[in-house]
């Protein structure tokens, strides 16, 4: 009998494979969320020191992407991607055993450098497979499948907690990284062509690949635009437990409720976005989303910064605000490996240590300056919005004087 393996002729197992993957991250940071009160107590520190196991996870993320990316260009996908995958295992495994909180800071590090290290690669075994508008289609389902984890991984992780406590969760985390090992392993082929895997690498070969990149002023300008309103996103969910348990004083087993609400619109609109990509170009969609999330910043920014705070309006607006997402980061991502495909691994990787680097600071300095309001959190959220409009903005302008940029025809 001939054993069965993925191959680029099975997208719709493809897409499941590496959602799969890419929703390991999501997991790691959304499924213990209604259980840092308990971690605070646990641990004797405050909830905005436990607020810290979530921004120094984008930071070991994005350095997880900075290496991952070249290295899969060099060695190839897979390897990179089984790599990443048992680091963010064995870390897992070990962080329910820490008696500190600073051995659990640690630990978290080396486990979102496993999770950006195997992560990255997922859009590029995409890229490798499928060129064209096929890429985008792709990754923005790829994308609306892993944003399903934040709203089954609260509900699993109370379930968890209740049961084993949040160290639970983490045994959890472990188990599904040994099986997600398993079938990439068994399953999933090397993507990257024989012919561009020199399987040599050193710094000056690391940084000239960001160099190519970097050095493409196109290339920079929408990176900017995609990862500061992504980052707005982090900045929710590294707030979110103290948004909902601690100032509007939710009772803990609705939080995997409200927070999977949060997610469901952005889902919507990805699965929308596949929709009319038959119609409209990525870069009209991802300008609609743009606009989309500005809006809710900006009125949540006046809410915040009233005197009368609802529960409901700032709800809706976080909905709409995360929702704007689905027509950004796969229209976005897309846009950006296409223009230069040669170094689409250093482009994937440099969007991912960005977006999360800007998650890490943004996130940090709200978790160190706490404060009893939200007024932080909502200024915090609108100016990433507003800086990624305004690189979108100069994006515009770059196309009018240099038309290569017209990676899209023109527009419907």
């Amino acid at each position: 009998m001939k054993k069965f393996r993925v191959n680029k002729g099975n997208s719709k197992i493809i897409i499941l494979f590496l959602a799969a993957l890419i929703a390991l991250s999501p997991f790691a940071i959304d499924s213990y969320l209604s259980a840092m009160p308990l971690m605070a107590t646990f641990f004797g520190v405050d909830i905005n020191v436990i607020e810290l196991t979530i921004t120094l996870y984008f930071l070991g993320f994005s350095i997880g992407n900075f290496f991952g990316g070249p290295l899969s260009d060099a060695y190839g996908r897979k390897p990179v991607a089984l790599t990443g995958i048992t680091l963010y295992g064995l870390s897992a495994l070990a962080i329910p055993f820490c008696s500190a909180i600073e051995g659990v800071l640690a630990l978290r590090i080396l486990q979102a450098f496993g999770g950006g290290f195997a992560t990255v690669t997922a859009n590029l075994f995409i890229r490798d497979w499928y060129k064209g508008e096929k890429v985008a289609k792709l990754i923005t389902i790829t994308t609306m499948i892993m944003m399903l984890a934040p709203l089954f991984a609260p509900v699993f992780g109370s379930v968890i907690i209740h049961y084993n406590g949040w160290q639970g969760v983490f045994l959890f985390l472990f188990i599904w990284a040994v099986i997600l090992f398993t079938l990439f392993y068994m399953l999933i082929p090397e993507s990257r062509e024989d012919k561009l895997i020199s399987r040599r690498f050193n710094t000056k070969e690391l940084l000239g690949k960001y160099k190519v990149f970097l050095s493409d002023r196109k290339s920079v300008i929408m990176l900017m635009a995609i990862s500061f309103p992504v980052s707005g996103l982090y900045i929710f969910i590294t707030s979110s437990s103290f948004i909902y348990l601690e100032y509007f004083k939710v009772d803990q087993a609705h939080f995997p409720l409200i927070f999977g609400a949060t997610i469901l619109l952005n889902i919507l609109l990805s699965l929308l976005n596949t929709y009319l990509l038959k119609f409209y170009k990525p870069k009209r969609l991802l300008h609609i989303g743009l606009y989309m999330q500005l809006l809710a910043g900006f009125l949540l920014f006046l809410t915040v910064q009233s005197g009368n705070v609802s529960f409901w309006s700032v709800f809706v607006l976080i909905v709409f605000y995360v929702g704007s997402l689905g027509l950004v980061f796969g229209n976005g991502t897309a846009l950006i490996l296409n223009i230069n495909p040669e170094v689409s691994g250093s482009a994937n990787a440099t969007l991912g240590i960005f977006r999360f680097l800007l998650g890490f600071v943004s996130g940090t300095l709200i978790a160190l300056f706490h404060s009893k309001d939200l007024v932080p959190i909502g200024v915090a959220m609108f100016t990433c919005s507003l800086i990624g409009n305004l690189f979108f903005f100069m994006s515009k302008k770059v196309k009018k004087s240099n038309p290569e940029f017209a990676i899209n025809t023109p527009e419907k």
